[in-house]
């Protein structure tokens, strides 16, 4: 199954870009008319909301894709800086989880892998540690556009008894 991006992010972005953009131009055509010059806070927030619009599609438009099936997982996510291009089989993995992670418990849970050993593409910077066991956040899995039962199930249906619905249990 293939899971992609949510763009809600990105229509907004869009959106306070047009209204950034639109607000700015009405308003320098408003400046230089004979209007006066009374409402200068105008022109000071229209470029500064076409610029967080700006800011902001630039980052919801970093790859993300997510394959799980029987072959294994393939991940392409730029944020977390993960890489694995060719599905890596689920035999190279001793667990998989959904999961919180320790240096952020606000963002919201994460797609973690557990791999029994280095894989190339899995960056181990923002690692979780538990004992000897390594897990790798992978995905924050309010970026994705599909509903998080539907990772679920595809996650029960393919990895199997490496996918433990007890976050605690992974190692």
């Amino acid at each position: 199954m293939k899971f992609r991006r949510s763009y809600t992010l990105t229509w907004f972005s869009v959106a306070l870009m047009v209204a950034g953009a639109l607000g700015t131009i009405l308003f320098g055509g408003w400046l230089f008319s004979d209007a006066g010059r009374r409402h200068i806070v105008i022109l000071i927030l229209s470029p500064l909301v076409f610029l967080i619009g700006l800011i902001g599609l630039i980052a919801t438009l970093t790859p993300l894709s997510v394959y799980v099936d029987r072959y294994g997982i393939r991940v392409r996510n730029k944020r977390t800086r993960v890489n694995l291009s060719t599905p890596v089989p689920w035999q190279a993995f001793s667990a998989v989880t959904i999961e919180p992670t320790p240096d952020a418990p606000d963002d919201g849970p994460y797609l973690v892998v557990w791999p029994r050993g280095p894989i190339p593409g899995l960056p181990d910077d923002n690692a979780i540690r538990r004992g000897d066991a390594v897990g790798i956040p992978v995905v924050l899995l309010s970026d994705l556009a599909h509903p998080t039962e539907e990772l679920v199930d595809a996650l029960r249906r393919f990895a199997g008894p490496l996918f433990q619905e007890d976050m605690t249990s992974a190692t």
